[in-house]
């Protein structure tokens, strides 16, 4: 409990300083976004054509109760070590004093962990009111807050009221902007639907819908890249970016282009900012592995849901040849834990030639599963055992999907493993010592 009240009068300290320090910028439009998933990668889209009209702020990994505070006073935690903490406190104050910035638009991240305060977005509102939220999507991610809300023992059931949950807590950004905001929606998530209803401000909706305002057309892979197709207002646009990418991304796309348009930015113009888009690290990278084998790296998390898309796309792009999925954990989803690793059996076995497993949760209820089913898999309690196991799997024309969870799964390490250029090492998710330090600690 004394724990809690300090880390609550800590979060305030750095709450107030950081309004007091955004005040600077009163002028600046502020862009919040939030979902399950995507969070970052459409934040980066968004930034690729703001930079064209402003000075533009982003966090980058910093989307929680504290990190966005600290985002907008220009601190970055170390270590999160008690005396990195204490660093925080000393510098917070001094910035307020010392520390000018300015910027035209300001894209924050916010993320939710728990419906109650502070991982709340009611928390996070009083912290930073948006001029547009970016509404992405609501599904299975950091639901083991949200459990006891459910009472339901029946696992269909229950999880369609744990997506109902959370989509309403997303969707709190919609009707908490500013007087005379901006809501971009994503119209084919049906949680969502009441919530629009609710939302008095402006809105723009976004999605395959037919009753989207900016719809998504087509979405198609070939060897030279991806391509996409929208409609807005009566007219068509197309886009194509150089990277293999899986269909979520044409929400990512939209969602940005959507933002833009609130703004009074043609899409054409938002989409010849994005000729030379990468995804960011760790979310659908392809790389050269070992033995001229092709790694997808989306090893920065995982969710039921991304799941399923990365799957998708490692049978899309990979075509004939062998598949190998490479999959870790999915965190931090409390009593759905069971029904969606059981469920994420039928995915590998769609998708997939071969599973290599790493984690509890991938042991208890996924590997059984596929075993049942005579499905070749493998499990790993141990990183360097994995490995080991995977550079002897590995051989031409091999494509390997890599995901799973941040939380003491780090699949970044196999990765690195088995890039043939390790120069490419620097373009993995988690760099830096604070990351290298956790990898060490983890089996």
């Amino acid at each position: 409990m004394i724990k809690k009240i300090i880390g609550r009068i800590v979060l305030n300290y750095f709450k107030v300083l950081a309004k007091i320090q955004l005040s600077k910028n009163s002028g600046a439009t502020v862009i919040g976004i939030t979902g399950s998933a995507g969070k970052t990668s459409t934040a980066f889209a968004i930034v690729d054509i703001l930079k064209h009209r402003g000075k533009v702020k982003q966090t980058i990994g910093l989307n929680s109760e504290s990190g966005i505070s600290l985002s907008i006073l220009g601190l970055s935690p170390k270590n999160y070590s008690l005396f990195d903490w204490a660093r925080l406190l000393i510098l917070a104050p001094i910035r307020i004093l010392t520390f000018s910035e300015h910027f035209d638009y300001y894209v924050v991240e916010m993320g939710i962990d728990s419906p109650a305060p502070p991982k709340n977005m009611a928390y996070l509102l009083s912290i930073v009111r948006p001029n547009i939220g970016v509404v992405l999507n609501a599904s299975l991610t950091h639901t083991a807050n949200f459990d006891y809300l459910v009472k339901d023992n029946n696992l269909e059931r229950r999880t369609k009221k744990l997506v109902q949950l959370i989509s309403k807590e997303k969707m709190s950004l919609a009707r908490g902007l500013v007087k005379n905001g901006v809501a971009i929606v994503n119209i084919d998530q049906k949680e969502f639907a009441d919530g629009l209803r609710e939302i008095e401000t402006r809105k723009i909706t976004y999605g395959k819908s037919a009753k989207a305002d900016l719809r998504i057309i087509s979405f198609s892979t070939s060897n030279d890249g991806t391509n996409f197709t929208f409609r807005y207002q009566g007219t068509m646009y197309e886009l194509k970016v150089g990277d293999l990418l899986p269909e979520h991304f044409s929400y990512t796309f939209a969602a940005a282009i959507a933002t833009a348009s609130s703004l009074g930015i043609p899409p054409s113009i938002s989409l010849s900012s994005f000729t030379d888009y990468r995804s960011p690290p760790g979310r659908a990278r392809l790389f050269k592995g070992i033995n001229a084998s092709t790694i997808i790296d989306s090893s920065y998390n995982a969710s039921p849901q991304t799941m399923l898309e990365s799957l998708k796309m490692l049978k899309k792009i990979a075509g004939k040849h062998k598949k190998i999925a490479v999959l870790g954990d999915m965190r931090e989803l409390g009593i759905s834990t069971k029904y969606s690793h059981k469920q994420l059996s039928e995915w590998i076995r769609l998708y997939a030639d071969e599973a290599i497993l790493f984690g509890d949760a991938m042991s208890e209820f996924t590997l059984p599963m596929l075993q049942t089913k005579k499905f070749p898999v493998t499990h790993f309690y141990k990183m360097t055992e994995l490995i080991r196991y995977l550079k002897n799997r590995l051989k031409p024309n091999t494509f390997t999907l890599i995901k799973g969870s941040q939380n003491e799964i780090f699949l970044e390490r196999v990765v690195e493993a088995v890039l043939i250029d390790k120069s490419d090492i620097s373009r993995l998710c988690r760099r830096g010592k604070y990351w290298d330090r956790l990898r060490l600690k983890t089996k």
